[in-house]
Formats: structure tokens, sequence, C-alpha cells
């Protein structure tokens, strides 16, 4: 009598756990039918936070916006994925990226990383998942688009040549945000945001949050560039402000650009011309591939049901 008294009251206390669990597990957004839980969005939060601890200084509204945002835009590019490719957890480039993110905010190594990451209530497979998605993202960008990237190497080659006829040159340090704005957004009001949020936590975490492009991994470092090796257009732009600013957008193909002047100086020119004309090939691929994915991304955002709940 005593035992079946006893599986009553655990069969009773298991059973309003599980309600009690259940009913604080609801759905926060769908995209083509796939749910998005606020379980979700409070890891995406965490995860966001604890790679970027300076968006503590975001108000908490700002905050679960950029989560819920960004936890479309993962689950958006993880539907386009597996229609003709499987996501791979474990392989060399994620556990650079990983070794990459921790030496960033100080870091030695994963295991105190694991550590790091509990007190934010997430743990090493959920950072895993996330960058598995964004490697598997850039794959199919590669794929499906690398026969259409077309550089005019002869081009680049009479720039580098005029350079290395020169004594000196403008030497420029950038950083980049190159956002898009879709169909039920308004440029202004996304403008404004990344405005506000480049005011509170500064151009390059804001660039984590809200640029496309690949540099967004490196708070939007370009690193050093030759001015010279610029379009018109930016060298241009560029020149209206100052150390420490930022450029109005600049339109690009799919989106708009910012780019942050973070450090100028003339410099005696002894080049390689054979690795400047390399480096100058591989940046103007990466650009035509960070445009491609943006307005591949676009296209399949604009295509897909979102509702939020």
């Amino acid at each position: 009598m005593i035992k079946k008294l006893i599986l009553g009251i655990f069969t009773i206390i298991l059973f309003i756990n599980f309600e009690t669990a259940y009913s604080e597990i609801f759905i926060k957004a769908k995209v083509n039918n796939q749910i998005i839980t606020n379980f979700d969005i409070k890891n995406e939060k965490n995860y966001l936070l604890a790679l970027n601890p300076s968006l503590k200084n975001l108000p908490n509204e700002n905050l679960n916006r950029y989560a819920i945002d960004s936890a479309i835009n993962e689950k958006i590019k993880k539907i386009e994925i597996e229609k003709k490719y499987q996501i791979l957890e474990n392989n060399n480039i994620i556990q650079k990226i990983i070794k990459d993110l921790y030496s960033e905010i100080g870091i030695s190594n994963i295991d105190e990383f694991k550590n790091y990451l509990k007190k934010y209530n997430i743990n090493l497979n959920i950072v895993k998942k996330k960058i598995a998605i964004e490697v598997a993202w850039n794959d199919y960008i590669v794929q499906k688009f690398n026969n259409s990237i077309l550089v005019d190497e002869a081009k680049i080659r009479n720039k580098i040549n005029e350079l290395s006829k020169q004594s000196s040159v403008e030497n420029i340090l950038l950083s980049e945000i190159i956002f898009t704005v879709n169909e039920n957004e308004n440029f202004e009001t996304k403008f404004n945001k990344i405005k506000e949020s480049i005011s509170k936590i500064g151009f390059e975490e804001t660039a984590k949050i809200y640029s496309v492009s690949e540099s967004k991994k490196n708070g939007g470092k370009i690193g050093w560039v030759y001015k010279s090796q610029l379009t018109n257009k930016i060298s241009e732009t560029i020149e209206t402000v100052q150390i420490g600013e930022f450029t109005d957008p600049i339109t690009v193909p799919g989106g708009f650009m910012l780019l942050k002047l973070n450090e100028k100086k003339n410099q005696l020119l002894e080049i390689d011309e054979e690795e400047q004309f390399k480096k100058a090939v591989n940046f103007e691929k990466n650009r035509q591939l960070t445009m491609y994915s943006t307005l591949q991304y676009k296209r399949i955002y604009n295509e897909a049901v979102i509702n939020e709940f």
C-alpha cells in the first residue's frame, strides 16, 4: 500500500513538472513552418552575449530583437543549405574558427572556453552547430557562384604597375558593415538601428551583429589597403570622413556598405608586385562572393514565409 502511495505521488509530481516544463516552451517564430521557440531565442541571446560581451550595454529590448533576427537568419540559411547538402559539425575549419573566437575574447584554451560558456548557460555543441551552418553557407555560396566570379587580372596588374612607379602611397586601415534591407524593412529604420548600436557598443561589435559580410567575424576589419586600389566612388567617399568616423551608406549590389576609417599613413613604397597581385585578386574574389551571398540571402529571405508570435 505504501509503495503504491509513493508511486502515485511520484507520478503526480512527474506530471506536474512535465506540464510546467511544457507550458514554458512556446513558439516565437516560424520560417517556412519550421519553428523557433523561446528556448532557441534564449540560447541565441546567450550565444551573442558570450561572444560579444559589450552587448550587455544595449537595452534588453534591442538585444531581444537582435536575437530573434539572428535566429531567423540562421534558420533561413539552414533550410536553404539542407536542400542540397548535409551540415557537418566536426572538421578542421570549425575547430580553427572556435579557436579564433575564444582567442579574441582573451581565452587561451578549449577547456577554459567551455567553462566560460557555462556562465552563459550554453555549451560547446551549440557553438559548433552555429559555426557549422555559417561554414556550410559559405561553401554553398562558393559552389553556387564560383563560376560567376570574373576578375580582370590585366586591370589589376596595370594598377600594381602604376603603384610600383610611385615613391610613396597613402595606406588606409578600414572596417566595414555591409547590410541589407528586406521587403518588410524600412531603410531609415534599419540604418538608425545600426547607428544607435554603433554609438552604444562600437563599430566592430555592431558589425558582428548586422553585417552580412565574411569580415563580420573579425568585427568588420578589412585591413590595410592602398587607397589607389579602391574604386573611385569608395576613394572619394573615404575623403569625406576623419579617422575614427564612418561613411554614409554606400550602395552596393544587394545592399549597403558603411566604411570606417581607422587609420591612415603615407608609406614608402617597396612592394612585391606578385604578392600584391595575389592579394588583390583574392580581395576581388571575396568581394564578389560577398555580393553574391548578400543577393542570395535577400532572395531566399523574401521568398520565405516568416511569422512571429
